[in-house]
């Protein structure tokens, strides 16, 4: 025999029939952050009100910026970035949630242009696409937010009170 199998113990039989599969995902996390730290990335666990449960990978390089203006400018930066990782798993969540919504509108949208309700459904379909793209493109249009005003903000640094 030129093959043999490599066996490998990793644990017992009543460890495996005990082993509880959110400790293993929050293990595999664990390790993915060890790996993916020198990257910059970082995966989090979102409990969904469904019962699942949704990861979600941020990328840190984004988040973390060095103010040079003084203290202040690099408080308030910090307090921004605080922020909006604090909602990160809410948008994650919401994201989640569009998919079994829109799914349910254009089903519905659907039924009703079956049902002879032509304009109705019509509406119904166009406005379940729109709504989840435009739910998909959330983060993308905040940042493109956050810049412009940062921009503006850099752009005008005095006001004048009248």
């Amino acid at each position: 025999m030129f093959y043999q199998p490599k066996v490998q113990t990793v644990g017992s039989i009543s460890d495996f029939l005990a082993r509880d599969d959110m400790r293993v995902i929050k293990s595999a996390v664990k390790k993915f952050n060890k790996k993916a730290e020198a990257k910059g990335l970082k995966a989090t666990l979102t409990s969904l009100a469904t019962g699942a449960t949704a990861i979600s990978i941020s990328n840190k390089m984004f988040t973390s910026t060095a103010y040079a203006e003084g203290p202040v400018e690099y408080v308030k930066g910090a307090a921004k970035e605080k922020i909006v990782e604090a909602f990160m798993p809410l948008v994650d969540m919401i994201q989640a949630l569009s998919y079994p919504i829109a799914l349910v509108m254009l089903t519905g949208g659907a039924l009703m242009f079956m049902i002879n309700q032509k304009d109705r459904g019509m509406t119904l379909i166009q406005n379940a696409s729109i709504g989840y793209i435009l739910v998909q493109l959330m983060p993308l249009l905040m940042q493109l937010l956050v810049g412009i005003g940062n921009t503006v903000a850099m752009a005008a640094p005095f006001t004048l009170l009248i």
